[in-house]
């Protein structure tokens, strides 16, 4: 093929392509789906970086059917079991604005001007979740912490957090929140047998 029509068949790949991708990033439902997508992945690169750096353990997509409904079942994104806590996290994507309240059990949540919808509180939605796998594992509940991981782009608005045992996070921030919590002097750490114990039950438990 003489080279002039490889260049022209080249440029008119090129402006097909252009014009393609320029439809999917602006066609918002795609684009939210890709980004969401993209955040996701994010999330276990992160939280899989932090478990090797520090010899932690880590079991992801964690499940158990509750009572005998097939169902009715509990959904743990990563369950991290460390020198002192057990971490009970969930992931959650929002585009947009969060107007937020530990203790409420609805949040309103803007996605743009004029979008404006109410959702259950992540927070407490997985204070359950760490609730029922203490119940399950019988270990005790002060063991573990619940976090809703959220995207950095989520802006949220500063609410008062009481708790100690459950937070929301932000996707930059969980490395040093981890950090901070593993350097609490007044948690003693596990001892080796604690954890091993600790992640064959919940490999067990799994039935994902």
């Amino acid at each position: 093929m003489p080279q002039e029509n490889r260049l022209v068949i080249f440029v008119v790949l090129s402006v097909v392509l252009g014009c393609f991708l320029v439809f999917l990033f602006s066609f918002s439902p795609i684009r939210r789906f890709l980004r969401s997508r993209f955040t996701v992945r994010m999330y276990y690169k992160t939280i899989r970086k932090i478990v090797l750096e520090n010899d932690f353990y880590l079991i992801n997509k964690w499940e158990k059917r509750l009572g005998n409904s097939k169902d009715k079942a509990m959904h743990i994104d990563h369950i991290v079991i460390t020198d002192k806590f057990i971490y009970v996290i969930r992931d959650r994507y929002y585009e947009g604005a969060i107007s937020a309240n530990a203790k409420d059990r609805s949040w309103y949540y803007y996605q743009g001007k004029k979008k404006k919808k109410t959702i259950d509180n992540p927070m407490l939605l997985n204070k359950v979740r760490a609730d029922h796998l203490s119940t399950i594992s019988r270990l005790d509940r002060s063991f573990f912490v619940s976090i809703v991981l959220v995207n950095d782009d989520c802006l949220v608005t500063p609410f008062k957090n009481e708790e100690k045992d459950n937070y929301l996070v932000s996707l930059s921030k969980l490395q040093k929140f981890i950090e901070a919590n593993e350097a609490r002097k007044d948690v003693a750490p596990f001892k080796e047998e604690e954890i091993a114990f600790a992640v064959q039950d919940f490999a067990t438990l799994n039935e994902r």
